[in-house]
């Protein structure tokens, strides 16, 4: 169990750069929602790119980790919508709106049930359950909405950029903060073992 904790706190950091790639995203999108609304698509594709890979790597990494294989098909589903994202993007508001749906579900069914996997491993999973939830409930109100402007969708994308951002870096302290306890279990045997050699 050690080795487990071991390999999932020594990935902190790919959480960490996710929400704050999430926090950069939704600084344009309230700071510069016009040019935002034109760029809207390539924003949105490095972003599910960058997330992707970050993903895959994460998941790569906790290899043999109850359901692993969640966090590497979730990066690598986000890493291909991104790409279709690039090589079309003429694409009219609602199939970008249709597009960032499709991904919202995914992502947030697998959030879910990544935190679910590693519940037994990390503490206090209740952010990545939070995240996951966020992401779904943009695709549902996306659905519900299809008639966003680019302008809404800039917003809608922008809002859940900031939550996002939390959760992901609020997570990943608290994955940080498991290595504390994996120190404090592997330290224990060794004083135990000075005291009676004394």
């Amino acid at each position: 169990m050690i080795d487990v904790i071991q390999a999932l706190t020594g990935k902190w950091w790919t959480f960490l750069l996710r929400g704050v790639v999430a926090l950069a995203v939704a600084a344009f999108a309230f700071v510069a929602p016009g040019p935002m609304s034109t760029a809207l698509v390539y924003i949105v594709a490095a972003y599910f790119i960058i997330t992707g890979l970050l993903a895959i790597v994460a998941g790569l990494s906790f290899t043999g980790i109850g359901n692993w294989w969640l966090l590497v098909l979730y990066g690598i589903g986000s890493g291909a919508l991104g790409i279709i994202m690039l090589t079309q993007p003429g694409a009219g508001p609602l199939a970008l709106a249709y597009l960032i749906a499709i991904w919202a579900f995914s992502t947030g069914m697998m959030e879910i049930a990544s935190a679910i996997a590693l519940r037994d491993v990390i503490r206090n999973e209740f952010w990545w359950v939070l995240l996951g939830i966020v992401t779904f409930a943009l695709g549902v109100y996306i659905v519900i909405r299809p008639d966003l402007g680019v302008l809404a969708l800039v917003y809608a994308v922008g809002i859940y950029s900031v939550i996002a951002g939390i959760s992901l870096i609020a997570f990943s302290f608290r994955v940080k903060g498991a290595a504390d306890d994996v120190r404090k279990l592997t330290s224990a045997p060794s004083a135990q073992t000075g005291a009676a050699a004394r």
